[in-house]
Order: C-alpha cells, then structure tokens, then sequence
C-alpha cells in the first residue's frame, strides 16, 4: 500500500486509482506474452495515471477512462464476459462511494484512519451488496463457471499456524479439479533425470506463491497457468498429460484472477493496520452476506419460478433476469433509505444505550434483517470515532474570523496558535491558511492572497467535503488575478468534480470560450463577502 500521510485527509483520486491497477496485477511485464497490454499502452496509462495525480483536467472523466481501460486490459485475459462485466460494476459502485464521500462528507481523521473508517463504513457493505447486485443481474449462475466448494474461497482463513490467503485456496483448487498436484501441473515430466529451465522456474514460483512468500502480477500468475494448460495437453506421458477443457480453464483463470486480487487487497490491509483490523473485516463481511442472503434468496426464487412457469426461452432468460432484478434492487434500496430513516427517528441522541431487543424485532419485521442491522452497525461504528475536542468550537471560530473585514494576522496567529495547542492543526490548518489569503484579499494584495489560498486549497481538497464553495471560487479568481492558468483550470476541475458551481460559469460547459471569458472576467471582478 502507498505510504500514507499523517494529516486529515482521505487519499487523492490519483492514489486510488494507483491502487486499483497494481490490486488488478495487470501492467508488469516482466515476460513476453500477448497480454494485450503493448509498451506503448503501458506508457501511456502511466501518463494518464500520473496526468490524474496531477488533478490536470475533467478528474471523473479520467477516472471511468482509466477504468474502462482496465476493463479492456482485463477482457485479453478473462473471456467470460458475465462475469468480467460484474467485476467491472462492481469496482465502478466502490468508486463512486468514494467520490460520494470525498465530496460530501471530508474527514477530521488522519488518512490511515480514514481509509480505515472508510472500509468499515462504507466498502465492505457496498462490496457484498455489489457483488450479489451484478452476479444476479447478468445471470453469472449460467455461464456455467465453476468455483471452489468452500464459501469463502475468495477470503483469507485464520488459525494458530497463521493466515492461508486466498490465492494458495485457489491455486490447490486448481490442481485438484484438474486431478494432478503442484510439481506435475507446472513440471509434467519432472524427474532426476529431466532438466527443464523454464518448468523449473515455474514451479519455484508457484511454489512462492502458493506459500504466500510473494504475490504475482496477474501478467505473471496467467502467464505461468497458461504455460502450464499448454504443457500438460502436450506431454506424451499419460500419468501427467491432462487435455483441460476450454470452459474448465476460463473458471480456473477467473478463480484465479479473483483470489489473487483478495490476496493483494488483503495483504495490504495487514501490512497497514495488523491481523485484528483485517480479521475484523472478513468477519463484516461474512455478517453482511447472511444478512443479504435472505432478501436475494427470495429474487433467486420469484425469478427462477417466473421463468419456469412461463417457459421463457433461453434466449429470453437473462433480461428476466435483468428486469426482476433491476425491479428488486430499486425496491431494496428505497426500503434500505426508509429503514435507515426510521432507526435513526427512533434514536436518542443523548443515551448511549441500544435498542431494545423487541424494537429491533419490530423494525426487522417492517424493513427486514438486512436494513436495520446495517444501519444499527453503521451507527455503532460512528460511535467509535469521536470529533476531536474543539474541533466544531474552532471551525467556527475560524469562519467568523473570516467573516470579519478587521481580522488581523495578529488574529490569525493567536488562532493558529489555538489549533496548535488543541492539536486540530491537521484537520483545520487550512482554515488559516485560509484567513491570511482573505487578508491580504482584502488589501488588494493578490499576489501574497494567491499563495496563501494556494495553500488552503491543497490542504482543504480531500478533507473539507461539501463546503468548499467560497474557498473554491476565491481559488480560481485569485488564480486568475495572478495570470495562472494552470491553477485556474485545476480549480474549475476540482469545482467540478465536487459538483460545485463556479461564478460566471455555473451550468456551462468548461469550452475554451467560456473558461477564457471567466478567467478575464475574475481577473477584475472583486466581491465584498469572502
């Protein structure tokens, strides 16, 4: 995982998606096989991922190009296309629950505790409700695919004798189901007397892998199955030759693909946060899916009953599938919202006691298991994270200081010397930063405000929220009065991305005429209330 930092901040739209590629394994190329990944894609998705690091241009619409890219990546090497479409939707729904939350909620906790409360809060739960959403969506079950016998072959198990990831379940599942073990299904063959450089490397790394010593690329792990698909179909040995189907392969290299992407995520949750935090979300997870397994379990039977009855055509059974789950999913989600709303009406703000027992009996016979439970874990979770002392107390300090046209730096010192002693300087220092940018805004003193708003903005992107618009908008002006273009265009781009209107442009498009205009109009517009 990136190194992360220790101020209040979720990672940027440039970490993310850095870390969905290397999760995905897909682009070291350490060997010479057609992945349909060529040097120069290679370079240039390095560029785009670096362009959004930068936060130069239109950051959603980079962001769903990169992952359509990745999707693309993907499909050279997984041909289900039910099951790769699902995956696709899947990362699509965790990526806008994020841009959800870095636009609306900002954070007060560190980065490493945000992404922590972050996985509790939202991913996991938004993870098992995606994941059963879209498999029964695109009829998955049909495809003919087959997984592991165990249910949680794509989690890590824990014992007394350490963590079995899931890529070492997944790697003996394939051996197994294609009736040969570890040494002949990479080194058919293998003998005293055989000396083959390339077999014995593979298998000295599936050996590592399966051992959980090191984790390949996907490029790698793929590389390495195929190889060894090929080898066994063209040994004349009949005690190691295996001619393995087409439709057998494509559920290996899925399962595969899937545990190896677990395993990744997974490891870097231990290395970053301890075995505890890690075991504490598989054990989320495995909640929330026998909380959601009750409501889907009715979807499965209306629709598989449905199409019996009718004798729909096979040709017709995946948009029954669609339709009655598209149907199903829009209920469940109002029925979520109205549970949701009703658990936390009857909530008292003032008690730290739960509900009792029967109310949440009563609740569960109105809107089901999986609403009410989710939402009473949602507010325990909350529970466990407490606003650092002061921290509303000063924000708004901060902002009646900026409200006031005498606030001297004299005053802004003793506040920044209050965030100091209250330890808030990591949540609210770009407050003010901030309130020296309005000062000098206020003596016409553009410049020196530019760098000072230069500051607060940077500082305020990722854990301010929703309530950016006036920093935003004194942004681009002041980058703008200073003739910085680049800064100009980056806050317009974040504006956007935060779903914030900027003045003079509003609902316009961003064109170069339109952008020119406002960059020329801020460039003399000055406003009394900042």
């Amino acid at each position: 995982m990136e190194r992360l930092t220790m101020h209040a901040s979720f990672p940027t739209l440039g970490q993310v998606m850095r870390f969905a590629f290397a999760a995905s394994g897909v682009l070291p190329r350490k060997r010479g096989e057609d992945d349909g990944v060529t040097e120069q894609d290679k370079k240039r998705i390095q560029q785009q991922l670096k362009r959004l690091a930068d936060e130069d241009g239109k950051l959603l619409d980079q962001s769903q190009e990169l992952i359509s890219q990745l999707s693309n990546i993907l499909a050279a090497t997984l041909t289900n296309t039910k099951a790769l479409v699902s995956i696709g939707e899947t990362t699509m729904d965790l990526f806008e629950v994020y841009n959800a939350v870095v636009q609306d909620e900002g954070t007060f906790l560190g980065e490493q505790e945000s992404i922590a409360w972050f996985c509790r809060i939202h991913a996991i739960p938004r993870l098992v409700l995606s994941i059963q959403k879209h498999l029964l969506r695109f009829n998955v079950a049909a495809s003919g695919l087959i997984t592991p016998d165990e249910a949680d072959w794509y989690l890590p198990t824990f014992s007394q004798d350490g963590i079995t990831w899931p890529l070492a379940k997944a790697m003996r599942w394939a051996y197994r189901v294609c009736d040969t073990n570890r040494t002949r299904f990479h080194y058919p063959g293998k003998s005293t007397w055989t000396e083959n450089e390339e077999l014995a490397r593979n298998l000295a790394n599936a050996e590592d892998w399966c051992e959980g010593r090191r984790t390949p690329s996907w490029t790698a792990l793929h590389w390495t199955f195929s190889r060894s698909f090929e080898h066994l179909a063209s040994i004349e040995d009949v005690n190691d030759k295996r001619d393995i189907t087409e439709s057998l392969r494509e559920s290996i290299l899925l399962v595969l693909f899937l545990a190896r992407l677990s395993t990744y995520v997974c490891k870097a949750l231990a290395q970053t946060y301890g075995q505890t935090f890690l075991e504490q979300l598989v054990s989320q997870f495995q909640q929330h899916r026998a909380w959601l397994a009750v409501e889907t379990a009715s979807l499965r039977d209306t629709t598989a009953d449905y199409i019996r009855e009718k004798a729909v055509p096979a040709s017709a059974v995946d948009e029954v599938w669609w339709q009655f789950s598209d149907a199903f999913w829009r209920w469940f989600s109002y029925r979520s919202i109205a549970s949701a709303h009703q658990v936390h009406a009857l909530l008292d703000p003032d008690s730290d006691d739960q509900f009792p027992e029967e109310t949440v009996a009563d609740l569960i016979s109105m809107f089901g298991d999986y609403g009410v439970r989710t939402t009473l874990e949602k507010i325990a979770i909350s529970s466990e994270t407490k606003i650092p002392d002061g921290f509303a107390q000063w924000l708004h300090a901060g902002l009646d200081l900026k409200s006031n046209p005498a606030c001297s730096d004299d005053d802004i010192d003793r506040y920044e010397h209050e965030l100091h002693d209250r330890n808030l300087s990591s949540c609210l220092g770009w407050l003010a930063s901030w309130l020296r940018a309005v000062a000098r805004y206020r003596a016409e003193d553009y410049r020196a405000a530019f760098d000072y708003i230069e500051e607060a903005f940077q500082c305020a992107k990722y854990r301010a929220g929703k309530h950016q618009y006036k920093l935003v908008n004194q942004y681009v002006e002041l980058a703008a009065k200073v003739g910085s273009w680049k800064s100009f265009t980056k806050g317009i781009a974040w504006a956007r991305y935060l779903g914030l209107q900027v003045r003079w442009l509003r609902d316009k498009d961003p064109t170069e005429e339109n952008l020119r205009f406002v960059f020329a109009t801020m460039k003399v517009a000055r406003y009394a209330e900042l």
